[in-house]
C-alpha cells in the first residue's frame, strides 16, 4: 500500500534529496521526513483539478492549476527547490563536466504557468496496473484513456521519484537536459453533477 500525501498537508521543508544513483539514467531520489514518520520516496495526491489537454499517443496529461493556488504555490516551490538543488550539486554529481552551466537551460518542466504537466500510461500492460476510479467504481481494466476528456475533473495521486538526468548518447556525461521523474499511482474521476 502506498501512503499518499495530500497538497493541503505536504510541507516543502520535509522533503528530502538522497544520493545520486548513478547508472544509465542517473538519477538523484526523494523522501519525505515529517517527525517521526519518514517514506522513502514522495507520494502526493493532489486536488480536484480540471483536465486542459490530454494526448491519448503519448500520454501527456495536462491539468489546470488556476482554480487551486495553494496546490500550484506549494508544486512551484518544490520545483523550485529541485532546480537550486541542481544547480548547486551539478558539479559534484558530474565532475566530468568541466565547464560552468546555467542548470535552468536543459531543465523540462513540470509546472509551467498554471499547469502540472505529467506523462499518464497509455500501454496497455502499464494502463491495467494503474487504479482508475470513473462512476462511481474502480474500472478492473485500469486506466480508461477513452474516458479522460478536456474539461473533466479528476483528482491524480503521483509519486515524485525524484531528479532524472539524461546522458549524452554513449557516454556516462551528462547533456545538461533533466526533468522531474514521476509515475502516476491511480486516477480518480470526479463524478458529473
Amino acid at each position: 500500500m502506498e501512503w499518499l500525501i495530500p497538497t493541503q498537508t505536504l510541507q516543502v521543508e520535509n522533503i528530502q534529496l538522497g544520493t545520486l544513483i548513478q547508472t544509465s539514467k542517473p538519477m538523484v531520489p526523494l523522501a519525505y521526513k515529517d517527525q517521526d514518520i519518514h517514506f522513502s520516496s514522495l507520494s502526493v495526491l493532489l486536488p480536484c483539478l480540471p483536465i486542459k489537454s490530454f494526448d491519448k499517443t503519448t500520454g501527456q496529461l495536462v491539468l489546470s492549476l488556476a482554480g487551486s493556488t495553494a496546490a500550484s504555490t506549494k508544486l512551484t516551490t518544490i520545483q523550485e527547490m529541485l532546480l537550486s538543488a541542481v544547480s548547486l550539486n551539478y558539479k559534484d554529481w558530474f565532475p566530468s563536466r568541466k565547464a560552468p552551466m546555467d542548470t535552468k537551460i536543459g531543465f523540462q518542466p513540470m509546472i509551467r504557468g498554471n499547469e502540472i504537466h505529467l506523462y499518464c500510461p497509455v500501454h496497455n500492460e502499464i494502463m491495467q496496473s494503474v487504479p482508475f476510479f470513473c462512476d462511481g467504481e474502480w474500472v478492473p481494466e485500469g486506466i480508461q484513456k477513452d474516458r479522460l476528456e478536456s474539461g473533466m475533473r479528476i483528482r491524480v495521486a503521483i509519486r515524485i521519484q525524484g531528479i532524472s538526468f539524461l546522458l549524452m548518447q554513449n557516454s556516462d556525461m551528462w547533456s545538461g537536459k533533466y526533468r522531474i521523474q514521476h509515475k502516476i499511482l491511480g486516477l480518480l474521476v470526479q463524478a458529473s453533477p
